[in-house]
Protein backbone atom coordinates (compact mmCIF):
# COMPACT_ATOMS: atom_id res chain seq x y z
CA UNK A 1 0.00 0.00 0.00
CA UNK A 2 1.42 3.43 -0.92
CA UNK A 3 2.36 5.63 2.02
CA UNK A 4 2.65 9.43 2.17
CA UNK A 5 4.69 11.21 4.82
CA UNK A 6 3.04 14.63 4.76
CA UNK A 7 5.05 17.17 6.75
CA UNK A 8 4.97 20.85 7.53
CA UNK A 9 8.07 22.68 6.29
CA UNK A 10 10.98 23.40 8.62
CA UNK A 11 11.47 26.72 10.40
CA UNK A 12 12.42 29.64 8.16
CA UNK A 13 14.53 32.70 8.84
CA UNK A 14 11.86 35.36 8.34
CA UNK A 15 8.15 34.57 8.85
CA UNK A 16 7.19 37.81 7.13
CA UNK A 17 8.99 36.84 3.90
CA UNK A 18 7.42 34.06 1.81
CA UNK A 19 10.71 33.63 -0.05
CA UNK A 20 12.73 33.22 3.16
CA UNK A 21 15.19 30.34 3.36
CA UNK A 22 15.28 27.92 6.26
CA UNK A 23 16.85 29.04 9.52
CA UNK A 24 19.84 27.25 11.01
CA UNK A 25 17.47 25.42 13.38
CA UNK A 26 15.32 24.43 10.39
CA UNK A 27 18.32 23.06 8.49
CA UNK A 28 19.47 21.15 11.59
CA UNK A 29 16.02 19.60 12.03
CA UNK A 30 16.00 18.51 8.38
CA UNK A 31 19.44 16.91 8.82
CA UNK A 32 18.15 14.93 11.83
CA UNK A 33 15.06 13.77 9.94
CA UNK A 34 17.09 12.85 6.86
CA UNK A 35 19.24 10.46 8.93
CA UNK A 36 16.24 8.24 9.70
CA UNK A 37 14.15 8.92 6.60
CA UNK A 38 13.18 5.95 4.48
CA UNK A 39 13.97 5.84 0.78
CA UNK A 40 11.29 7.92 -0.90
CA UNK A 41 10.07 6.98 -4.37
CA UNK A 42 8.72 10.50 -4.81
CA UNK A 43 9.55 13.82 -3.12
CA UNK A 44 7.16 16.72 -3.69
CA UNK A 45 6.61 20.12 -2.13
CA UNK A 46 4.55 23.25 -2.40
CA UNK A 47 6.10 25.91 -4.66
CA UNK A 48 7.31 28.07 -1.75
CA UNK A 49 11.07 28.07 -1.08
CA UNK A 50 10.83 26.86 2.53
CA UNK A 51 8.83 23.78 1.47
CA UNK A 52 11.14 22.99 -1.44
CA UNK A 53 14.25 23.36 0.73
CA UNK A 54 12.75 21.17 3.45
CA UNK A 55 11.87 18.46 0.91
CA UNK A 56 15.35 18.51 -0.62
CA UNK A 57 17.07 18.34 2.76
CA UNK A 58 14.94 15.48 4.12
CA UNK A 59 14.31 13.53 0.92
CA UNK A 60 17.68 14.17 -0.73
CA UNK A 61 16.06 15.65 -3.83
CA UNK A 62 12.92 17.33 -5.12
CA UNK A 63 11.00 15.57 -7.88
CA UNK A 64 8.17 18.07 -8.30
CA UNK A 65 6.49 21.15 -6.92
CA UNK A 66 2.73 20.96 -6.79
CA UNK A 67 0.54 24.07 -6.64
CA UNK A 68 -2.20 21.89 -5.10
CA UNK A 69 -0.09 21.86 -1.91
CA UNK A 70 -0.44 25.65 -1.72
CA UNK A 71 -4.08 26.30 -2.56
CA UNK A 72 -5.47 29.80 -2.86
CA UNK A 73 -7.33 30.07 0.41
CA UNK A 74 -8.86 33.48 -0.18
CA UNK A 75 -8.79 36.19 2.44
CA UNK A 76 -11.58 34.79 4.64
CA UNK A 77 -10.34 31.19 4.66
CA UNK A 78 -6.73 32.20 5.28
CA UNK A 79 -7.84 34.33 8.24
CA UNK A 80 -9.22 31.12 9.80
CA UNK A 81 -5.74 29.63 10.01
CA UNK A 82 -4.49 31.59 12.97
CA UNK A 83 -2.30 30.07 15.62
CA UNK A 84 -3.97 27.01 17.06
CA UNK A 85 -2.23 25.10 19.82
CA UNK A 86 -3.99 21.74 19.47
CA UNK A 87 -5.42 19.43 16.86
CA UNK A 88 -8.71 19.63 18.79
CA UNK A 89 -8.81 23.37 18.00
CA UNK A 90 -8.42 22.50 14.31
CA UNK A 91 -11.29 20.02 14.68
CA UNK A 92 -13.47 22.72 16.23
CA UNK A 93 -12.64 25.04 13.31
CA UNK A 94 -13.53 22.23 10.92
CA UNK A 95 -16.96 21.88 12.52
CA UNK A 96 -17.72 25.57 13.01
CA UNK A 97 -16.64 27.00 9.67
CA UNK A 98 -17.96 25.57 6.38
CA UNK A 99 -14.97 27.08 4.51
CA UNK A 100 -12.57 25.11 6.68
CA UNK A 101 -14.42 21.87 6.01
CA UNK A 102 -14.60 22.63 2.29
CA UNK A 103 -10.87 23.29 2.23
CA UNK A 104 -10.11 19.99 4.01
CA UNK A 105 -12.38 18.05 1.66
CA UNK A 106 -10.69 19.65 -1.38
CA UNK A 107 -7.14 18.99 -0.15
CA UNK A 108 -7.56 15.24 0.38
CA UNK A 109 -7.88 14.42 -3.36
CA UNK A 110 -4.53 16.17 -3.92
CA UNK A 111 -2.98 13.77 -1.40
CA UNK A 112 -4.65 10.78 -3.11
CA UNK A 113 -3.32 11.90 -6.51
CA UNK A 114 0.21 11.91 -5.09
CA UNK A 115 -0.31 8.42 -3.66
CA UNK A 116 -1.50 7.24 -7.08
CA UNK A 117 1.88 8.25 -8.56
CA UNK A 118 3.82 5.67 -6.54
CA UNK A 119 3.82 1.88 -6.45
CA UNK A 120 2.06 -0.22 -3.82
CA UNK A 121 5.13 -0.66 -1.61
CA UNK A 122 6.56 2.82 -2.05
CA UNK A 123 6.59 5.90 0.12
CA UNK A 124 6.45 9.58 -0.85
CA UNK A 125 7.53 12.68 1.05
CA UNK A 126 5.11 15.59 0.76
CA UNK A 127 6.05 18.98 2.24
CA UNK A 128 3.43 21.66 2.69
CA UNK A 129 2.42 24.23 5.31
CA UNK A 130 0.71 24.61 8.68
CA UNK A 131 -3.06 24.63 8.33
CA UNK A 132 -2.75 23.11 4.88
CA UNK A 133 -1.58 19.93 6.63
CA UNK A 134 -3.55 20.27 9.90
CA UNK A 135 -7.08 20.69 8.56
CA UNK A 136 -7.20 17.80 6.08
CA UNK A 137 -5.29 15.58 8.54
CA UNK A 138 -7.87 16.24 11.27
CA UNK A 139 -10.72 15.72 8.78
CA UNK A 140 -9.19 12.39 7.72
CA UNK A 141 -8.59 11.35 11.34
CA UNK A 142 -12.27 11.89 12.03
CA UNK A 143 -13.30 9.96 8.92
CA UNK A 144 -11.09 7.02 9.98
CA UNK A 145 -12.28 7.28 13.60
CA UNK A 146 -8.82 8.10 14.96
CA UNK A 147 -8.65 10.15 18.14
CA UNK A 148 -7.90 13.80 17.42
CA UNK A 149 -5.50 14.76 20.18
CA UNK A 150 -2.18 16.42 20.76
CA UNK A 151 -0.45 19.58 19.71
CA UNK A 152 -0.91 21.23 16.32
CA UNK A 153 1.73 20.33 13.79
CA UNK A 154 4.92 22.24 14.36
CA UNK A 155 7.79 22.53 11.92
CA UNK A 156 8.61 19.11 10.49
CA UNK A 157 5.54 17.45 12.03
CA UNK A 158 2.73 15.92 10.06
CA UNK A 159 0.99 12.67 9.27
CA UNK A 160 1.72 9.34 7.64
CA UNK A 161 -1.20 8.29 5.44
CA UNK A 162 -1.48 4.74 4.07
CA UNK A 163 -3.62 4.20 0.98
CA UNK A 164 -5.46 1.08 -0.17
CA UNK A 165 -7.26 0.93 -3.50
CA UNK A 166 -6.82 4.68 -3.96
CA UNK A 167 -8.41 5.59 -0.62
CA UNK A 168 -6.84 6.66 2.65
CA UNK A 169 -6.96 3.59 4.90
CA UNK A 170 -4.84 4.65 7.89
CA UNK A 171 -3.33 7.79 9.35
CA UNK A 172 -0.84 8.37 12.14
CA UNK A 173 0.74 11.51 13.51
CA UNK A 174 4.50 11.89 12.97
CA UNK A 175 6.57 14.32 14.98
CA UNK A 176 9.92 15.85 14.10
CA UNK A 177 11.29 15.45 17.62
Amino acid sequence: MPVLDIRRHAQRIDRADDASALSEAGREMCARLAKTAPKYALVVASPLPRAKETAKRIGGRLDATLPALLPDLGSYASSLFGEMATLAEWARLLHEHPDARKFAEEQLPAWARIASRINEKDRALVVSHGGIVDLPAVFLMEQLRIAVAGASFGHGDGVRVTYAKGEAAAIEVIRAT
